[in-house]
């Protein structure tokens, strides 16, 4: 962070102060002459990285206090330009202070226009400032460091007339809802403290009879007047300043009021210029009193400020998230370890177990290749379970026939070359053979036998056949009677079994057929 320091100007010379945590130092003493302005040149080239406030407590201060039409944007500020173009066309630092909007009728903006009027003191010591192109953050007046730093010290928010003494005077400052109204410097000739006690009651009582005549305090309105000193010098002070109807004074040890505002260096005497230049370092003015131009290198350094600030806060993030994915990557690399120590571990425990079991004429990855080809094969091997259904049922419908035996097979296709039995042509849901192609085929050959009281009738026998073979027909479903009881071809001769005598449960007719299903 840029080093701080303040310049005060508080009559012909300008006084250079370096502030630091609380501290302040005095670094020179400068007159308006050739040489004074030739080693405050100086002085601000040996310190060109700094920061300076110019801090005025001079007595060509004025104020003006309006209600305008509340506006915003560029109105506003056009109106406020022209407006401290009317209070103070002579001098280039001024500024506009917005006091709040009225609570009742219109709601018009109190606006605060200060300046500090005599701008042929400042001259010099800001064209030593631009020529150095140093770093000016703004000129600033004592009413307005006051404004910001007093806060606590007023109270309540009633009028309250804030009297201090500085290297440059008795100054009363009147405050009223805690906002600055005016302000006012009394020179003093031999700043004795009776001289200071003097001036102090005198200046109050005229003010309050100002305050009167500008119809900012109602009359016979009591104002708290609140006297900073230091505790040794207050008693003095009392003499002087007696409490009355118009004006009722309090004292403030300035020593406390210092340390309670941060101040390390405690002020021996009642001279409040340090508290001044600390509350300037540490709670400076939102508002200031030179233009745009003598400012335009601050405004600059804040912009690289904000920038390098950016910049370094981007390789903060960077270096931790760097750091977080080190450290990520460190315990990364123990897993790693752990992982590859364990898998040593498991190896050498999963050889011990394949040396363990009985050798075998197959190598293992030949094994495991044969597993896998079952495990496909049995994933492809369609079930017999609902062909076997199928054929439960009409064996349950068919009482009279006898499954004698029954194999099973699965096969990728039918046999083209057979024919089914003329019969079997145009049944309702008979299956062509050349519908197996591409298909999967469950198969059963199905040995079985007719009852025994049959065997002489053989129209029977066929008809029994016949209708147990078209039960089994259905979609996808083939079936080919594969033998009969008899042979009914044209060049074989029909015997009759009444001549072996008693039929005997051997000769009980006996069929075969094929059950077929595409799966």
């Amino acid at each position: 962070m840029a080093a701080k320091r303040i310049l005060l100007l508080d009559g012909p010379l300008l006084t250079a102060h370096y502030w630091n945590a609380g501290h302040i130092k005095v670094e020179g003493e400068f007159s308006p002459e050739p040489v004074g302005l030739e080693r405050l040149a100086a002085y601000l080239r040996k310190h060109r990285t700094s920061i300076f406030y110019l801090l005025a407590d001079i007595a060509e201060e004025g104020f003006q206090l309006e209600s305008l039409p509340f506006v915003r944007g560029g109105d506003r500020n056009a109106l406020l330009q022209r407006r401290l173009g009317q209070y103070y066309y002579n001098t280039p630092l001024s500024a506009a202070l917005s006091l709040g909007r009225a609570k009742d009728g219109r709601r018009d903006e109190k606006v605060l226009f200060a300046a500090l009027t005599r701008i042929e003191t400042f001259t010099p010591w800001l064209d030593t400032l631009r020529a150095a192109e140093a770093n000016l953050a703004g000129v600033y007046s004592v009413p307005l460091v006051l404004a910001g730093c007093v806060g606590k010290l007023l109270g309540n928010g009633g009028p309250v007339l804030f009297v201090s003494l500085s290297r440059g005077g008795v100054r009363q400052s009147f405050f009223d809802e805690g906002k600055l109204h005016f302000s006012r410097l009394s020179p003093l000739a031999t700043k004795s403290l009776e001289e200071v006690a003097r001036t102090s009651a005198s200046d109050s009582a005229k003010i309050y009879q100002y305050l009167l005549a500008q119809r900012q305090i109602p009359r016979g309105t009591p104002v708290r007047t609140m006297v900073m000193a230091h505790a040794r010098q207050i008693p003095t002070l009392q003499e002087f300043c007696r409490s009355t109807k118009e004006l009722q004074f309090e004292f403030i040890d300035l020593a406390a009021a210092a340390r309670q505002q941060g101040l390390r260096d405690v002020p021996a005497d009642s001279n409040a210029d340090n508290l001044f230049i600390h509350c300037l370092a540490t709670r400076t003015p939102a508002r200031q009193f030179a233009p745009a131009t003598d400012i335009r290198i601050h405004k600059l350094w804040q912009i690289r400020f904000a920038l390098t600030s950016a910049a370094w806060l981007a390789l903060a993030g960077c270096l931790l998230y760097a750091g977080k994915n080190g450290f990520t990557l460190y315990e990364l690399r123990d897993s790693i370890e752990a992982t590859k120590a364990a898998t040593a571990t498991d190896t050498r425990r999963y050889n011990a177990i394949i040396d363990s079991l009985p050798k075998v004429g197959i190598s293992p990855d030949n094994l495991r290749a044969l597993l896998e080809r079952f495990e496909v094969l049995q994933k492809r091997a369609p079930a017999i379970e609902p062909l076997l259904n199928h054929l439960s049922l009409a064996l349950n419908e068919n009482p009279g026939i006898e499954l004698a035996s029954l194999t099973w097979k699965i096969a990728d296709s039918l046999d083209a070359g057979e024919k089914a039995p003329d019969e079997a042509r145009g049944k309702a849901g008979a299956l062509p053979v050349a519908a197996a192609a591409g298909g999967v085929w469950a198969v059963i050959e199905i040995n079985a036998r007719l009852p025994l009281g049959m065997v002489n009738d053989q129209r029977r026998q066929i008809e029994l056949i016949e209708g147990f073979a078209a039960r089994l027909r259905a979609p996808r479903t083939d079936v080919r009677i594969l033998s009969r009881p008899f042979d009914i071809e044209s060049d074989k001769p029909l015997r009759s079994s009444s001549e072996k005598g008693e039929a005997q449960l051997a000769d009980a007719p006996k069929f075969s057929l094929r059950l077929a299903r595409l799966m």
